[in-house]
């Protein structure tokens, strides 16, 4: 059996908590699917004081020692829109700029600030293939590298420590769900872990073989989180070595009850993992312990819409159409600008 328990405690998402209502995976990634064909005319509107990373025009002063286009954006937090990857200031939301403008969704930053790998749909999706997506780093100079070229669906994607590698898995047919690492230079990905999880459901009267899905590297790139479940139903949360051994379940979703959950990270100290699931966020420590939520209510984007903040005092996510940050003991919540994204990520790098 792959399900190495350890020493470590096991917390169990009961129903006291209503951690998981009743909502049609079909639904959520229609929802998914929509957002990444929104027009144009969905982003936001440029003022004097937004200008693209790639022009000579007048820009705020460089926040980072990081060169090229993405000097000007440590630790602002980039985000989705219909016209393109943007960049804004948490502290001053008048100040965004242009990242690229080729649509995608971005999902994460290297440490050093040079690198963002964002998700978009395949170039070889195959017609009524809405679930296959691909992932690509964009690079300071305005390069790109496609990572993936498969034609499945693939979640996560976090930077090893040193940005050489980025994990990431796949999901739904034909292939089984893995969780691989490849190069940030592109090129074959290396196994970590297949998915093996079988769960029965009464009423069908039959076993499912569980995904693996959303993995989280940690800051020091020694472990992994991650989710293993139906995608809608029967959830656990995962902790294992970065090379796929010595696993620990942390969370058991119990009785396989219906729901959603995204956007697994950690924060920068890797004290705490942070997710959301349809109706808020929550924080739990790596040894399963501590398990809290940050806010709860409200209608929440289902990408990658969690991230922390540099420091590690605050998370930004997205709600209701607006970009908000909340302080990590829920406290301060704040909209910072109501922004059409789908996805975003906190530059670490100041």
């Amino acid at each position: 059996s792959h399900e190495d328990l350890g020493n470590r405690p096991t917390t169990t998402m009961s129903s006291r908590h209503s951690y998981l209502p009743r909502i049609a995976i079909t639904a959520a990634m229609a929802m998914l699917m929509a957002g990444c064909a929104s027009s144009p005319e969905a982003g936001p509107t440029e003022r004097a004081s937004e200008v693209d990373a790639g022009t000579s025009a007048s820009s705020p002063r460089p926040s980072s020692t990081v060169e090229g286009r993405f000097g000007q954006v440590g630790g602002w937090i980039a985000y989705s829109s219909g016209d393109g990857i943007w960049a804004v200031d948490p502290a001053r939301p008048e100040r965004r700029i242009r990242l690229s403008r080729a649509e995608g969704d971005p999902i994460a930053w290297s440490s050093d600030g040079t690198k963002l790998v964002i998700r978009r749909k395949s170039p070889n999706q195959v017609r009524g293939g809405a679930r296959e997506m691909d992932l690509v780093v964009l690079d300071a100079d305005g390069t790109e590298t496609r990572l993936t070229n498969a034609r499945t669906f693939v979640t996560g994607g976090s930077f090893s420590p040193d940005g050489s590698e980025v994990v990431y898995a796949t999901t739904f047919p034909p292939k089984r769900s893995a969780i691989y690492a490849v190069s940030s230079d592109g090129g074959a990905p290396r196994l970590i872990l297949r998915a093996t999880r079988r769960v029965f459901l009464p009423e069908l009267r039959r076993s499912f073989r569980t995904d693996v899905y959303h993995p989280a590297l940690s800051p020091d790139g020694t472990q992994i989180g991650y989710f293993d479940g139906m995608g809608d139903s029967s959830h656990t949360l995962w902790v294992m070595s970065a090379d796929g051994t010595e696993r620990s379940l942390l969370l058991d979703h119990e009785g396989g009850r219906p729901g959603h959950v995204y956007a697994l990270t950690w924060s920068p100290d890797g004290e705490w993992l942070a997710f959301q699931t349809d109706n808020g966020i929550y924080l739990v420590r790596p040894d399963g312990t501590g398990l809290r939520p940050v806010v709860e209510k409200g209608f929440f984007i289902t990408v990658s819409a969690v991230q922390w903040s540099p420091d590690g005092s605050r998370i930004a996510y997205l709600r209701g159409g607006a970009l908000s940050i909340v302080n990590v003991d829920g406290g301060n919540e704040r909209i910072v600008e109501r922004i059409p994204a789908r996805s975003i990520a906190w530059n670490p790098h100041v």
